[in-house]
């Protein structure tokens, strides 16, 4: 494979990291040099050649290479296996609905959550468990930073110019964690997707709030009732870009899990009584209807380690949860 991108030279590894965080080459954290046989390496593991077109945003005027994401891919400390998840993250973040223009320049900072279903999550060490949604995992940090890094140098979201947000926060620095479908026979994400069992596939979620729903109750339609709750203090209005698309994503914890599985509940009863109740019309103060379609959009993904009864809901911004296959040669 031949890079094509322009080369540069540095007396060693400190000198370079030094010169891409002066050029703004970074999240503003230290990175790996993306040296050409890296790079080549990233690319092999998911049978790319480095011209090869992910997909645009016709609004930048932007085509994204397969191999300006290997290199970023590279510089977050990515494995060449964990590439072919960049990819597929990539490729779903560039899809239509995704709205990758407005999620990555709103005055919000809308986040992007990276959502990993199917083998692959063993096979290179996603943490769909204890802490997922935290540091501590190479796989889950430098995938999800990975992106963030194709946002900033590919999609050329840079705060002060393309980026607009007032605030930013945490979460754009790297947010990915695999759905735990080991817990139990619930049906994974990426099958509801249409996916068979035995494919591996990425979700992917701008985010515009992380809302926390605990509830210590050992009663299913009480812990049901505070998660449609917590989704309706803020509520999801209507989003003409988006349209019927529109959906939320709710990462129920290993305890709430419990709970329902002894009360029979399947993930599809879970996620049908959830849009039901989230999308009640508005009745008393402090309450906002959840504008969804279908219970298919209410995303249920079962995720996280015991201890603390809690479900996480990731409301979304100016964007629907699209998807893709990972597909590897």
């Amino acid at each position: 494979m031949t890079i094509t991108s322009a080369t540069f030279t540095h007396e060693g590894w400190p000198e370079a990291v030094e010169s891409y965080i002066e050029s703004g080459f970074t999240d503003g954290l230290p990175v790996i040099p993306p040296t050409p046989e890296l790079v080549e390496a990233m690319l092999a593991a998911a049978g790319f050649h480095g011209d090869e077109i992910l997909g645009e945003i016709p609004t930048r005027n932007i085509s994204v290479a397969a191999e300006k994401v290997a290199i970023n891919a590279v510089m977050a400390g990515c494995l060449p296996a964990h590439f072919p998840v960049v990819v597929a993250a990539v490729r779903a973040l560039l899809q239509p609905l995704a709205n990758a223009h407005s999620t990555t320049a709103t005055l919000a900072g809308a986040a992007h959550a990276v959502i990993v279903n199917g083998p692959i999550r063993n096979e290179v060490g996603i943490e769909g468990g204890q802490a997922c949604l935290g540091p501590g995992f190479r796989a889950n940090a430098t995938i999800g930073r990975a992106v963030r890094l194709v946002v900033r140098n590919v999609f050329r979201t840079v705060p002060g110019v393309l980026d607009r947000a007032s605030f930013s926060w945490p979460l754009r620095y790297s947010f990915c964690f695999g759905e735990n479908e080991e817990f139990s026979e619930w049906t994974p994400l990426h099958v509801l997707h249409g996916y068979a069992p035995d494919d591996s596939a990425v979700t992917i979620m701008s985010v515009l709030r992380l809302l926390q729903a605990s509830e210590f109750s050992s009663d299913s339609e009480t812990i049901l009732a505070t998660i449609a709750e917590t989704a309706r203090l803020y509520g999801m209005p209507v989003d003409e870009f988006v349209g019927d698309a529109r959906g939320i994503v709710v990462v129920i914890g290993p305890e709430h899990q419990r709970r329902f599985l002894d009360d029979g509940l399947t993930k599809e009863a879970v996620r049908d009584t959830l849009w039901e109740r989230m999308t009640q019309p508005t009745v008393r103060k402090y309450d906002q209807q959840v504008i969804m379609a279908s219970p298919a959009n209410v995303l249920v993904v079962a995720a996280g380690g015991p201890g603390i009864a809690q479900t996480q809901v990731i409301m979304p911004h100016l964007a629907a949860p699209t998807h893709e296959k990972v597909v590897r040669p």
